[in-house]
């Protein structure tokens, strides 16, 4: 066994303040220098800025003779005349000194810098504590700030796609503003929270879901995209991020982290001289990966409901207009109608137009390019005593809808103060201020209902112009609503305009005004009472105000109808005070050492949330005011109060170097729970095998992770309680026992999982691989249990259910070039994980989670199967797997509803490359998820009304229709018949139509093969269709893989050479050029974009296509240093 001291070369921050006394380790450790002549020396170790380093080891080379520096950095050592120190200090170069070649006589002043690589093996874990990774025994993936910013992320979550094994993120469209799902290692919660802790400089801190239209509780369900917490923290200020995945990574905090911890830790001054760096980056966001429409045939209905002279035109309807009739269309939105053709027909504005698809998207009319800018400023400084950075960063961003804007000013304040030689103070205070002028909305909104589909004879830039009166009202037509200005009024009424002209009224006179206030500080004393041991303290808030005004203007005059129009205001508070005290010991003794930490942790959560609105309408049109209202205002008000307090103690062995042993353990209560506490312990184990025997050389590292953990995740606050359900009629005010009841006895699902894990590195560490395996259980998940009609109640809240996961996190990297210009880095990390739903209560066999397209469709949790399976109505098939068909030529559904897929992927990963040569760079990243299915009820009833590409298929022969006629010409009643091929034509010149399809399958009533022909257009709009009736529709056909590769990220830069720059007073600058989102190398779901979801939610990332449009970013980047 190679030989080695016995105290470590580098020690954690956790480390820094438990160290032994040098006295001890100098009469510990003997050896052979005392047989020589001998001298003692002295001296301080400090790092650049002058900081004394505490815990520093100080060597004689070749033995085990050494100490460890004291509180104020220094030691005191007796070693040979002749011998070499060797200084070294986690995260720093070691640094060696020769006695026999040292000149000068005296005290030794050791200046140590940092190590860039040595800085990467160290990372930020529970509760703050910095370690070393050989010591750590559980997965964390940990990802560098220029990963963060390289591409112009919105946010720093945005920026982790495929950057971390195991880690899936989704983001909500809407720009900056919109709000960023991250899930580490799949579903653990059946309704619950299943995002993970975000953790800013050791406290945590608010984030909250968007659940579909929603903020951190309800807004209200306006149909605009909203946002969540994770969003306000600032890219530019982030020095590391690390990802706490495992229940033994996050057991210390308790019943927050049972998905997982995100901590990140703000860049703060490094060195003795002023620094001022400049960023600035500008970005174009173009609409992209819009749904796709079909431009052959215009509005109208299918043959059924023709009237003659549509029989006879092929489609056409005609209007009287003055007197004269006119070839039209008919008012309807359905997308059924003639071929264009160009002929002229009367538009609904009373024109003659030509019959042509007006636009090849008209998606592109109701979006424009959207701009973001950035800048940002950072002054940094330190001294021996005192250090500080402070970070202003200004974005401004036009969104992509028509209307709004998104300012956000964030101000950032880090550092540190030697208040004494024992007492040190650090600090952090994040203002952000942030103004959202009309959030985008989701283009639910558009259509208000698959009804309200547009069609490509639409002249939407015509719409923009008339949609509204030159008195500001909804614009109508003829023989319409009432106006005071009928000239203005459209000819006919363009229903198939109806969902376009329900979007503008709302983005242009639909106002939104929210200007949110947050304020997160914290303040961390640190008191070193001897070299083994130190006391910590640190307090933080994180407070939230919002303001909200909505003003919906007057869409009709007060004078020929009841007052319209609202006003509302909204005053929302979530405060977050935070607090621990933690005393930490630390001992060494020869190839052993001993560190425990015992603390105590409390978090006060605060929300009130008070909405005002009139009542009736607005007296005075546009009068935004209280005092406006018709009737007496209304008013609502939501509040929230918890108390979590805990104990947590910490104990962590290691031996020679290469074997660490860490128990952890957090005693909880929560004042929102009955009076009873929950524990939550964790051990793992770190054994580094490389260091313990001899391995080949080219295998540099090689660590075997073994961990154990409970963590919980804690029910919504005042889940418990039972409340009265509260009414009133008639000015009268009435209460009700509620029919769902709470459960004063619920606590916390608990998740019990272990983990198995290979850290290695060869060649150099040019190639390095990190695997791990865990499995799961997550108990006692919280579920509202039916009951007996006998109970009185239909539900209780109840511990009952069970889900069980296990999967695996691959991480490869590598470095496959590296030469003096050129260098070429590569990380490549795949994801992939099962669950099943063990257990629900009894009797229940699944459990409901989203029900959509009027219960035609929904995702349950059905007890022996995944979490997520999708359920939705399909054909009946007779004992030899055939459809059966009515008799009006349709499937026949299936009474009970059917699986159809399931929303987890199979895996999720990414791919990282990074090429620099001499001075120029280019990263590109690419990810990809393979399988897991989404919900696009979007695309269903666009095929429904005959927009989609996909329903021109039997349109006419050309895309596979047959030909028939109905006899006699009897459309509404008659059952159509085949064309004889032979005369193509009808036996009595009936009108022929090319349109037909006959559905495969039987007849249910017979048993015969069906032979009933029935138009495209009727098949589309009945199969296609909104509800749950039988022989409609099956919503099978809104169910799609979501498998997909995506080119993420690419940027190209050039980083000036130092010499060239330092002339003009700079010590870096760089420019680079960058995209987003660029394109799918493959996409299973066609048609629309595979990251459309509206909601952060598990159930609403699995729903697409009913979200704004996605993103196509392109950008430039200037970084500079003074």
């Amino acid at each position: 066994m190679r030989k080695r001291c016995d105290i470590p070369h580098s020690a954690s921050h956790f480390q820094k303040s438990l160290i032994i006394a040098s006295w001890l380790l100098t009469f510990l450790f003997t050896g052979t220098a005392f047989a020589q002549e001998n001298r003692t020396i002295t001296g301080i170790v400090r790092d650049v800025t002058g900081e004394p380093l505490i815990g520093a080891s100080v060597i004689q080379k070749g033995t085990n003779n050494g100490v460890i520096t004291d509180v104020d950095g220094n030691f005191t050592l007796t070693v040979p005349a002749d011998a070499t120190l060797s200084i070294a200090y986690m995260g720093y170069a070691t640094r060696e000194i020769n006695l026999a070649k040292r000149k000068k006589q005296g005290d030794l002043k050791i200046t140590l810098s940092e190590d860039t690589q040595q800085l990467k093996e160290v990372v930020v874990t529970a509760m703050g504590i910095k370690k070393d990774t050989k010591r750590v025994g559980y997965a964390i993936s940990t990802i560098s700030a220029d990963e963060l910013v390289k591409a112009g992320a919105p946010n720093f979550a945005s920026a982790m796609y495929g950057k971390a094994p195991g880690v899936r993120i989704t983001q909500t469209q809407g720009g900056s503003a919109g709000a960023v799902s991250i899930n580490v290692r799949g579903l653990t919660s059946i309704t619950g929270n299943n995002q993970p802790l975000i953790i800013l400089d050791g406290v945590p801190i608010r984030n909250g879901g968007t659940g579909k239209s929603t903020d951190f509780a309800e807004f209200g369900n306006d149909g605009q995209i909203r946002s969540n917490g994770l969003v306000d923290i600032n890219p530019e200020d982030i020095e590391s991020l690390s990802i706490l995945k495992g229940a033994s990574a996050t057991a210390l905090y308790g019943s927050e982290a049972a998905n997982g911890a995100v901590v990140i830790t703000s860049k703060r001054a490094k060195s003795g001289k002023l620094t001022v760096d400049f960023n600035a980056q500008v970005m174009a966001n173009l609409p992209a990966y819009l749904p796709k429409v079909q431009t052959v045939y215009g509005p109208g209905t299918y043959n059924t409901a023709y009237s003659d002279y549509e029989k006879q035109t092929g489609g056409f309807y005609q209007r009287t207009l003055n007197g004269q009739s006119y070839k039209s269309l008919r008012s309807t939105t359905l997308s059924f109608g003639p071929k264009y053709d160009g002929s002229e027909v009367l538009y609904w504005d009373g024109k003659m137009r030509p019959y042509q698809a007006l636009t090849d998207n008209p998606w592109k009319e109701l979006f424009r390019t959207g701009w973001t800018q950035t800048y940002n400023l950072a002054i940094s400084q330190g001294t021996e005593t005192t250090s500080n950075r402070f970070s202003y960063t200004f974005m401004d961003e036009i969104p992509n809808a028509l209307t709004g804007s998104f300012t956000k000013h964030n101000f950032k304040l880090t550092g540190s103060y030697q208040l004494a030689k024992p007492l040190k103070l650090e600090y952090s205070l994040n203002y952000i201020v942030q103004n959202v002028e009309d959030r985008p909305q989701t283009s639910l909104n558009l259509y208000s209902g698959f009804g309200n589909m547009f069609s490509t004879f639409l002249d939407i830039p015509y719409l923009k112009q008339s949609y509204v009166t030159s008195l500001g009202y909804r614009n109508t037509f003829v023989g319409g609503n009432a106006t005071l200005t009928p000239e203005e009024s459209w000819a006919y009424d363009p229903s198939y305009a109806t969902g376009v002209n329900n979007m503008l009224w709302n983005m242009y006179h639909h106002h939104s005004d929210e200007t949110e206030n947050r304020l997160i500080g914290m303040i961390r004393p640190t008191w070193q009472i001897t070299n083994w041991l130190s006391l910590r303290a640190q307090v933080s808030t994180d407070i939230t105000d919002v303001k909200q005004t909505l003003k919906y203007e007057s869409e009709q005059p007060n004078s020929l109808y009841d007052p319209n129009g609202s006003f509302q205001s909204i005053n929302r508070r979530y405060d977050i005070v935070y607090g621990d005290v933690m005393l930490n010991f630390n001992y060494n003794i020869n190839r052993f050492d001993i560190a425990a930490t015992v603390g105590w942790t409390g978090r006060y959560e605060n929300m009130n949330n008070i909405r005002v609105s009139t009542n009736g309408g607005l007296v005075t049109e546009n009068w935004f005011d209280l005092n406006a209202s018709r009737y007496t205002p209304s008013s609502t008000l939501q509040r929230m109060e918890l108390l979590k307090t805990g104990y947590m103690g910490t104990l962590s062995l290691g031996w020679d170097n290469y074997l660490f042993l860490e128990l952890t353990g957090r005693q909880e209560r929560s004042s929102t729970l009955k009076d009873q506490s929950f524990f939550y312990p964790s051990a793992n184990l770190s054994f580094l095998f490389t260091q313990a025997f001899h391995m080949p050389s080219w295998w540099n590292y090689g660590k075997l992770r073994l961990s154990y953990g409970i963590v919980g995740n804690a029910p919504e606050t005042y889940t418990a309680n039972i409340v009265y359900e509260q009414g009133s009629d008639n000015g009268f005010t009435w209460n009700t026992i509620p029919s769902s009841w709470g459960n004063a006895d619920i606590h916390p699902e608990k998740k019990y999982e272990y983990e198995i894990g290979l850290e290695s590195k060869f060649l150099n560490n040019r190639l390095g691989i990190d695997v791990s395996y865990y499995n799961n259980r997550v108990k006692d998940q919280i579920l509202s249990t039916p009951q007996p009609s006998t109970s009185g109640v239909k539900n209780v809240l109840m511990n009952v259910g069970e889900v069980a996961n296990h999967g695996w996190d691959i991480s490869i990297s590598a470095t496959p070039i590296l030469t003096r210009d050129f260098r070429w880095d590569l990380t490549a990390n795949y994801g992939v994980y099962k669950n099943k739903v063990v257990k629900l209560a009894d009797g229940v066999p699944y459990l409901e989670i989203l029900n959509s397209g009027g219960s035609g469709i929904k995702i349950q949790a059905v007890e022996g199967q995944p979490m997520g399976d999708i359920y939705a109505q399909v054909p009946q098939v007779n004992e030899n797997g055939e459809y059966l068909v009515s008799d009006k030529g349709l499937y026949l559904n299936q009474t009970e509803l059917q699986k159809v897929g399931n929303i987890n992927p199979a895996g999720v990963g990414g791919l990282f490359n990074s090429f620099s040569y001499k001075n120029v760079f280019l990263d590109f990243s690419i990810d990809f998820r393979i399988g897991g299915d989404v919900i696009n009820e979007m695309n269903q009833y666009a095929t429904a009304v005959g927009l989609t590409p996909e329903s021109l298929k039997y349109r006419d022969t050309e895309h596979g229709g047959l030909s028939y006629y109905y006899p006699g010409d009897n459309n509404s009643s008659g059952i159509p018949v085949q064309v004889d091929p032979s005369t193509g034509a009808g036996p009595n010149g009936e009108i022929i139509y090319h349109d037909g399809i006959i559905l495969p399958g039987v007849v249910a009533s017979t048993g015969e093969r069906n032979t009933r022909i029935i138009p495209a257009g009727y098949y589309y709009n009945t199969t296609y269709n909104w509800g749950t009736e039988a022989e409609q529709l099956t919503y099978r056909h809104s169910v799609f893989d979501n498998s997909y590769v995506k080119l993420r990220e690419l940027t190209i830069g050039y980083q000036f050479p130092e010499k060239m720059i330092s002339k003009l007073g700079l010590g870096r600058l760089s420019v680079s050029v960058f995209g987003r989102n660029l394109f799918y190398f493959y996409k299973a779901l066609k048609n629309y974009d595979a990251e459309s979801s509206v909601g952060t939610s598990w159930a609403n990332q699995a729903t697409v296509g009913s979200s704004t449009t996605a993103t196509r970013s392109f950008g430039v980047s200037l970084r500079a240093s003074f």
